[in-house]
């Protein structure tokens, strides 16, 4: 199952609070029936009003109701906007009739005394309070019908409000809606995806310089991948460079620790043995016995420490290795014809059960000795009378083909728990046994290490029947995919 990705988590989050917060503020719209429309409509009323007002009072107070008519109807054919007079009794001094919807607002200007507005079913009303010369008391009213198809004017204001607009009326386009939903949906969508992508990037970045460092490049960095950023992100940049630099200096410290203790170690060691032969040939039987012991002892603290300093130059010197094309079928051949000739002492035999046609590009030596190790190891723990059975494969994943070996004996086997450690350095599932066989817990680990600088892997699993399965997994080329390499 996929981890949850917290780039979509906050994407998801921004984008839904962006539409609910304008699906609601779309919806008080309409349940208190602002329009923003009406902004416009009103301020063409009130110019109208303001312009005509006087002038149709002033006609009919002069009882000229021809030339009231007449700017009346201009007015109506010219603008849309119908304009009524009102006297102090609520009653219409033009021969039309009176709306009931415009006899309500006039109702309540006489009692309120102020201009009163409303927009409902597209239509702008405005009534307000007109005063003759005389001091006699009327109402100039204004009404116009916003056309179906004409869009509303821009304003200034919240900017979703101006998307969504006014309901459609009825009849109206159902896509209305839906388009200055989706005006709004790919706008917000937009600038979501933007700060989403700003406050994650610098976390994938972050991980993927920690999957580095954890694969073992030591030198990676993040310094100023982040940009000019001065947030909690570059600062945590600065913390991981921190903790790296000063991983990457203990862990050096502690390889050139392991080189100098090798050297050091290997002067008393040749001393040991130049007095050991010299001691064996002034001595009787029972101290050849004896010395046989130390001189045995000797050799495997000898042979220790010329692992540990392999261990020390692969770390070191991984990036001056020489890789060449390698012919893994040939070379598997041959490991396993030697592996079989030291078999006879401990009677058994290794033999190859398949072999497919391989190529790799890496260093020889380094893969010889990989895959020695290997077959050693499963030979020293087979049991007598059977077969160590290797296996060299060709397969593919994810578009990459890799050349597999596979090396299974038949001893015991090793406790699951155990089978992740058996390629740490120093690792012994049981002391008593790896002193009875002569292992030093290094050759698996100098076998991880080689197979790691070339981009392989290694593992172990128990074998079904019993004995343990070894396998080492790299990554094949084809002669032209090598010749463009080299």
């Amino acid at each position: 199952m996929p981890k949850p990705n917290i780039f979509l988590k906050i994407y998801l989050c921004f984008l839904f609070v962006t539409m609910l917060v304008s699906v609601t503020q779309f919806n008080l719209d309409r349940l208190i029936g602002f329009r923003p429309s009406s902004f416009h409509l009103r301020h063409t009323l009130e110019v109208v009003l303001a312009g005509y007002g006087p002038i149709v009072l002033e006609h009919h107070v002069r009882g000229d109701r021809g030339a009231l008519k007449s700017i009346i109807d201009r007015l109506q054919n010219s603008t849309g906007i119908t304009i009524y007079l009102i006297d102090a009794m609520g009653k219409n001094t033009g021969n039309n009739p009176l709306p009931q919807d415009v006899a309500a607002v006039v109702e309540h200007v006489r009692h309120s005394k102020n201009a009163e507005f409303s927009f409902a079913d597209n239509r702008a009303l405005l009534a307000q309070p007109l005063t003759a010369g005389h001091g006699t008391p009327y109402f100039l009213a204004g009404t116009i019908q916003k056309p179906l198809d004409s869009p509303d004017p821009p304003r200034p204001g919240p900017f979703f409000m101006g998307v969504f607009g006014p309901p459609p009326p009825p009849g109206h386009d159902p896509w209305f809606l839906v388009s200055r939903f989706l005006i709004v949906l790919v706008i917000s969508g937009g600038v979501c995806y933007w700060l989403a992508r700003y406050l994650t990037s610098p976390v994938v970045k972050l991980q993927e310089a920690t999957r580095r460092f954890a694969g073992g490049e030591m030198s990676v960095r993040i310094g100023k991948g982040l940009g000019n950023r001065k947030d909690e992100f570059s600062g945590l940049a600065e913390d991981f460079d921190r903790m790296a630099e000063r991983i990457g200096t203990l862990m050096a410290q502690q390889r050139q620790l392991l080189r100098d203790v090798s050297h050091e170690l290997r002067s008393p060691l040749t001393r040991l043995n130049v007095a050991v032969e010299l001691a064996r040939r002034q001595g009787g039987t029972k101290i050849t016995t004896i010395l046989d012991r130390i001189e045995a002892e000797s050799g495997l603290l000898n042979d220790m420490i010329g692992q540990v300093l392999t261990l020390a130059r692969f770390d070191s010197d991984a990036e001056a290795i020489q890789m060449a094309p390698v012919d893994l079928t040939v070379l598997v051949q041959e490991i396993t014809a030697d592996a079989n000739f030291e078999a006879q002492a401990r009677k058994c035999t290794v033999q190859i059960t398949a072999s497919t046609k391989c190529t790799v590009l890496g260093n020889e030596g380094l893969l010889r000795r990989a895959i020695e190790n290997v077959i050693r190891n499963a030979l020293i723990h087979t049991r007598q009378n059977t077969v160590v059975e290797v296996q060299l494969t060709r397969t593919g994943s994810n578009g990459t083909s890799y050349a597999e070996i596979t090396v299974r004996d038949h001893g015991q086997g090793v406790p699951e728990s155990d089978l992740p450690h058996l390629f740490d350095p120093f690792y012994r599932v049981s002391d008593a046994r790896e002193r009875q066989t002569g292992g030093t817990g290094l050759g698996l680990a100098i076998t991880k290490h080689a197979v790691n600088l070339h981009q392989g892997m290694v593992m172990a699993l128990n074998a079904p029947e019993g004995g343990l399965v070894a396998v080492i997994r790299l990554p094949a080329k084809d002669g032209d995919e090598i010749r463009s390499n080299s």
